[in-house]
């Protein structure tokens, strides 16, 4: 009797567990809305990341509680903006494994991001937006505003140039608009708007799109239909990299929801502005410019990386984006090169025996800035060829340079200025970015010659910001 009652109650016990196993079965993998994001260092995707998932049921994430944290941190912010619905994989898990175990990788990733990171958010929240949006360009770029992919996309958020295009950002020798942390950020959130409305508010599709291109979406939806098969993203036969677009995005958006889960210390992020947008009066020499408002240049160049060339584009955008703690020298260094005329650009032939260093004697100008205008990395030119060259232009809309009145003599003269040597004619001209000793005689119409014999130069000389030259009118 005994045995038979031992037999039953273990035959119950049995039964429950099996209930409980298949109600673990039947877990709804959600609506099709994406929560997160990761980007992981492709050199370092090994077997475990990139090898097919064996179990194609994903395991349920679980419900983490959120990390206290300090009003003024930036994560807490975001965090309190996560709406997207949760989404099970084993990517995900994948992912969660590979970032944990990467401290470093996560450490310099938000060490990239925190320039960008409170204006993408201000701009999420003033749309009403997730505010997971704002970790999609760590899939995308790294956070690296100079990123390019093999498919020409560029930029944090990684337009292709046609798609940049069509949401206003310019791109020519100048400026590429997809390199421009503001200008991209505006576009990317509208082009995520537009799809997020063409796919009836799914997220999860929403991003799939942005990955692969609305068409790819809608073609896998449509396959999915004929088949009478679920349209949600998770159940649409698509390329690999877009299958794990969302669970990178996901993983990453679950270690900053629970960090502590997760064994992850986050970098404190300032919830405040880091950048500050100045309007400038014109084209400046972003090098000077750095020089006189004691700006690291790498720093002004991260945070303008729109600007290809050493000075912004004659024909804008005329504004800049500087830390916020450099604004006690901008203004100054504005106003000292307001007065930095526009450049143009001759051709020069390239004759045999011409070095860089002869023609930018030549000209007047810096290698370095004869190097950034022709994309010339090492120190080799092929005779034949044609360089250009970079020159001031003075123009009537230009202010003029600083010119003062020298009332001391002149020696060493080898010139017949005539009327010239006049004390009342002669001047001072404090050369100023962008001036060249061609630029400058043109503009006194003078001979290049004449400003050498004058002022003591040699052939060769190179000149100095706030060297003074003194000038004869004719």
């Amino acid at each position: 009797m005994l045995f038979r009652l031992l037999f039953i109650v273990a035959l119950l016990v049995v039964q429950t567990a099996c209930g409980h196993l298949r109600q673990a079965k039947q877990v709804d993998h959600g609506s099709g809305v994406p929560a997160g994001d990761v980007v992981l260092d492709p050199r370092a995707s090994g077997p475990d990341i990139d090898r097919p998932a064996e179990n194609t049921t994903p395991e349920e994430t679980p419900t983490l509680p959120a990390e206290k944290a300090s009003p003024h941190d930036l994560f807490a912010r975001m965090r309190a903006g996560f709406v997207l619905p949760e989404y099970a994989s084993s990517y995900i898990r994948q992912y969660e494994r590979w970032s944990t175990r990467h401290p470093t990788y996560l450490r310099d990733l938000f060490t990239r991001a925190e320039p960008y990171l409170f204006y993408i958010l201000e701009e999420i929240e003033r749309r009403g937006l997730p505010t997971e949006l704002a970790l999609l360009p760590a899939v995308e770029s790294a956070y690296k505003p100079n990123a390019v992919s093999r498919s020409k996309a560029g930029g944090l958020w990684q337009f292709i140039p046609s798609t940049g295009r069509h949401f206003g950002l310019h791109q020519n020798w100048w400026y590429d608009g997809r390199r421009d942390p503001v200008a991209a950020t505006n576009a990317a959130l509208d082009y995520l708007t537009e799809l997020n409305h063409q796919f009836d508010g799914d997220w999860f599709l929403t991003l799939a799109a942005y990955n692969a291109g609305p068409g790819t979406i809608q073609r896998a939806i449509a396959a999915n239909k004929h088949k009478d098969r679920n349209t949600r993203y998770q159940d649409l036969l698509l390329r690999n990299e877009t299958i794990r677009y969302v669970p990178k995005l996901l993983a990453l958006k679950n270690i900053i929801a629970s960090p502590d889960a997760y064994s992850v210390t986050l970098p404190v992020i300032a919830d405040t502005q880091h950048f500050e947008i100045i309007h400038l009066p014109g084209q400046i020499d972003l090098h000077s410019f750095a020089e006189q408002s004691e700006i690291s240049l790498p720093v002004l160049r991260d945070l303008n990386a729109g600007f290809l060339r050493w000075a912004t584009p004659p024909d804008g955008p005329h504004r800049l984006l500087v830390p916020l703690g450099a604004l006690a020298k901008v203004d100054e260094a504005i106003e000292n090169l307001k007065t930095t005329p526009p450049l143009e650009y001759r051709d020069h032939k390239i004759n045999r025996g011409d070095t860089l260093s002869a023609i930018a004697r030549r000209y007047g100008v810096s290698v370095t800035a004869l190097k950034s205008a022709n994309h010339i990395t090492g120190t080799s030119i092929r005779a034949g060829g044609t360089l250009l060259v970079p020159v001031a232009s003075f123009g009537s809309s230009v202010t003029a340079p600083t010119v003062v009145v020298n009332k001391r003599g002149l020696t060493g003269k080898k010139f017949s200025t005539g009327a010239a040597a006049a004390e009342s004619n002669r001047l001072v001209h404090v050369v100023v970015a962008g001036d060249t000793l061609w630029s400058i005689a043109r503009r006194y119409k003078v001979e290049v010659a004449q400003l050498l014999s004058w002022n003591q130069l040699g052939a060769q000389q190179i000149l100095s910001l706030n060297q003074a030259l003194t000038v004869f009118l004719n």
